[in-house]
């Protein structure tokens, strides 16, 4: 069995190194914030698309899947309708809420399809590096318990809402015991990897879990969501948080290609050297087309006006895509219960 899900140089460029990415994206902008609307398309076509793209390269377009099962891909789809229904249902009867509840749904969703990626892959180096079961159980809940604090934190403490949360009595409270728990928990967490390390057990799961999924995150909506909006003049929420979705998109996508192609290579033997590039190149021409989704739904302050019908058709659109493409993925990564995808993980034999 193999330490690594697709070599060290591999591991580091996209696992570790994805991280570094982010950051530095993310510090350009802070010190730039002209840089946050050519940093958001060069993400949406460079990285974002085509880690899309990547989950129908491992469905739609592989043989053997459409075989083994061809009718979650075809179930799936459904996932395209709550969109466009719940428009639908807001302007017949001339009330918000259908719509707004369903893009309050898929950003939840979201934050969670992100967490439940760095699980995943904890999961596997856990697995690689043959962690114990208390160290094993220890990452995974200090992992989604910091990470959901961290987003109720910033759900409270952003500018944004800091007068809804500040004018409750229980808000500054909250708030304070929200960073407290934070805190400590992340203590805790180096406290346990400096004991693992002491003792010459694994550390590297723990390392991916606490520096680069935690670390990163916390830099997204701390360091740079808490100083939105970097773009000027933001007409939507989303706009608002653009620096701190483009963080967090670039860590999210660059690992999720990352885990395709490793599982790829494995899968298609014997691997061809220009295999992975010719797939990415294929997957940034498909991935105009989403570029040009994004600018007709209002993503930017370019092109459509966020708001219009038009741009809330394609909203519905997008937000379907995503769901989509959540609702196949945790279906589709489940070394468990897949033999084949643990050795395309390399965690064993088919």
């Amino acid at each position: 069995m193999t330490r690594w899900i697709g070599g060290p140089l591999f591991d580091a460029c996209f696992f570790f190194g994805s991280g570094v990415v982010a950051l530095a994206a993310g510090l350009l902008m802070l010190a730039a914030p002209g840089a946050v609307l050519p940093l958001w398309f060069a993400w949406i076509w460079l990285v974002e698309g085509p880690h899309l793209c990547a989950t129908w390269q491992r469905t739609y377009l592989d043989a053997g899947f459409r075989r083994e099962r061809g009718r979650l891909l075809w179930t799936s789809l459904a996932w395209l309708l709550p969109g466009p229904i719940l428009l639908g249902a807001t302007w017949i009867s001339g009330r918000p809420e259908p719509f707004l509840l369903f893009l309050g749904f898929v950003a939840l969703w979201s934050f969670h399809h992100a967490v439940r990626q760095h699980h995943g892959i904890l999961s596997v180096y856990q697995r690689l590096g043959e962690a114990d079961a208390g160290a094993r159980k220890a990452d995974t809940r200090l992992l989604h318990g910091i990470l959901w604090v961290a987003f109720g934190l910033l759900a409270l403490a952003h500018p944004a809402n800091l007068d809804l949360a500040g004018r409750a009595a229980w808000g500054a409270h909250a708030i304070a015991a929200l960073g407290a728990l934070l805190a400590a928990a992340m203590l805790l967490w180096a406290a346990l990897l400096v004991r693992r390390w002491r003792r010459g057990r694994p550390v590297r799961p723990g390392v991916f879990g606490l520096v680069v999924a935690v670390g990163t995150t916390l830099f997204s909506l701390f360091a740079v969501g808490m100083r939105e909006p970097l773009l000027a003049n933001p007409l939507t929420t989303e706009q608002v948080f653009m620096a701190a979705t483009i963080v967090g998109g670039t860590l999210h996508g660059l690992q999720y290609i990352g885990i395709v192609i490793a599982t790829e290579r494995r899968r298609v033997k014997p691997a061809r050297a220009a295999g992975p590039l010719l797939a990415y190149a294929i997957m940034l021409a498909a991935s105009l087309l989403y570029v040009l989704l994004n600018v007709a739904r209002g993503g930017a302050p370019v092109g459509a006006a966020p708001g219009s019908a038009s741009a809330q058709v394609f909203l519905a659109l997008y937000w379907g895509l995503f769901c989509h493409h959540f609702w196949l993925d945790q279906k589709i990564w489940r070394p468990s219960s897949d033999a084949r995808l643990r050795a395309e993980l390399g965690l064993g034999a088919a």
